[in-house]
């Protein structure tokens, strides 16, 4: 409904409206002033025409000199059937002589009646003109204002197929259209430029798709030889170890195709509840933690409950407890809840810049320093966002502490009414 009324489709009608009104109202009171106007001078007229027929008939004037004196004023005789009803409340009191003039005002219009002992004739003014082209003026000026009206409409109507194309780019439902030949004005203009836009654009969603799926199919086929040479290894724990890394690498693949889809703005984001310590069982296993030594990660908030899409959420909590352990001062990492936020800590020197400059894609400290942040806060940046969480950072008591800000349900989930952990799909372009 907001969207209607901000229509330029809705103010566009609204002002035409406006402007029909406006003009329907000054027409019809500048014909008003005018009729009254007019009736106005024609009583001055009349009246003077009267008395000079009332003198030239107290002077003895017969009605053949009153006849003439009207004729060479322009007046004609009135022939209309309701004068026969004038005559008869008009009549003459007996015993008159000679010619007498009247003035008759009637729903039809102002006549002058000549009366003598022998005869009525009633007559009215032939030089007056009729208002008729006045309201062929107004219907003139109607049919223009229409006619402008349609005529803008039309031009306007490839707007909605534009904006509806625009929708659907924004969806990536990009398809090949045709421009035309000839266009008309500067909006059909502006639609053929978008339209070859939205073509390249086409092409280039077309060969980006194609050349990811290309590398992913590279990729996946020496992981797979890997993968099976490894399970031919005799000795077990290296055997455990070869294939748990590349099952990695063939999840980082998939990890890959979903920050893919997510940075194009094409992934589906599915919010659900579950329980931290599911989530940080993820990010272990997505971090290669070797079992056999000392956990680097504490968990305070085992059974806090967290709402967010599962896979992506560990994407980025994988990644932060990644730069934590990395960049940290022990190489261990606390997490824990406060509030509705989810704290990730480590000791360790504060920020050299501002949160949003580690943000930015291959971000490094100095120039000389070789080693970054990389995608990594990058990533986290566009995983968060999409899912309308913020990152906050914190620096005391020697020690760096992210937060990220709206994805607690509860501090603490009754055990009996746990969520299950969600499932993981494979992701592909």
């Amino acid at each position: 409904m907001k969207h209607f009324w901000n229509s330029i489709f809705f103010k566009i009608t609204l002002l035409f409206c406006a402007a029909l009104l406006g003009f329907f109202a000054l027409s019809y009171f500048f014909i008003k002033d005018k009729i009254e106007e007019d009736q106005h001078l024609n009583a001055i007229k009349y009246n003077q025409i009267v008395m000079m027929l009332n003198e030239i008939g107290q002077l003895g004037g017969g009605g053949d000199v009153v006849k003439k004196y009207l004729h060479d004023l322009g007046f004609v005789e009135v022939q209309e059937s309701f004068r026969e009803q004038l005559y008869e409340e008009d009549e003459i009191p007996q015993g008159f002589v000679g010619t007498i003039a009247k003035i008759r005002n009637t729903k039809n219009g102002i006549y002058i009646l000549i009366q003598d002992n022998t005869e009525s004739i009633l007559y009215r003014d032939g030089t007056q003109g009729s208002y008729d082209r006045f309201y062929l003026i107004t219907l003139a000026g109607i049919l223009m204002l229409t006619f402008l009206y349609v005529l803008l409409l039309k031009a306007l109507i490839p707007l909605n197929t534009l904006r509806s194309k625009i929708a659907n780019i924004n969806s990536m439902q990009v398809d090949y259209i045709r421009t035309k030949r000839n266009p008309k004005d500067e909006i059909e203009l502006l639609a053929n430029e978008f339209y070859k836009f939205s073509n390249k654009v086409k092409a280039l969603n077309e060969s980006r798709l194609l050349f990811l799926r290309s590398i992913m199919h590279e990729l996946k086929t020496p992981i797979t030889k890997g993968r099976i040479t490894a399970e031919m290894v005799e000795n077990p724990q290296q055997k455990d170890r070869l294939c748990s890394v590349f099952s990695r690498l063939n999840e980082l693949i998939s990890e890959f195709a979903k920050i893919e889809q997510l940075v194009s703005r094409m992934y589906t984001i599915k919010k659900s509840e579950f329980v931290l310590e599911d989530l940080i069982e993820q990010t272990r296993h997505m971090l290669l933690v070797d079992s056999t030594l000392p956990n680097p990660i504490t968990l305070q908030s085992p059974y806090a409950l967290i709402k967010a899409d599962f896979e992506l959420f560990a994407i980025a909590i994988k990644n932060m407890i990644d730069n934590a352990m990395k960049y940290g001062n022990d190489g261990k990492v606390c997490i824990y809840t406060q509030a509705d936020g989810l704290c990730i800590e480590n000791l360790g020197n504060p920020l050299k810049f501002g949160l949003d400059e580690y943000f930015k894609p291959y971000f490094r400290d100095s120039k000389k320093n070789i080693q970054g942040f990389g995608l990594g806060m990058y990533i986290i940046k566009n995983i968060l966002d999409n899912q309308n969480f913020r990152l906050k950072y914190i620096h005391e008591e020697g020690k760096n502490i992210f937060i990220i800000k709206g994805c607690v349900v509860e501090n603490f989930c009754d055990l009996k009414n746990r969520p299950a952990k969600p499932e993981l799909t494979q992701s592909t372009l």
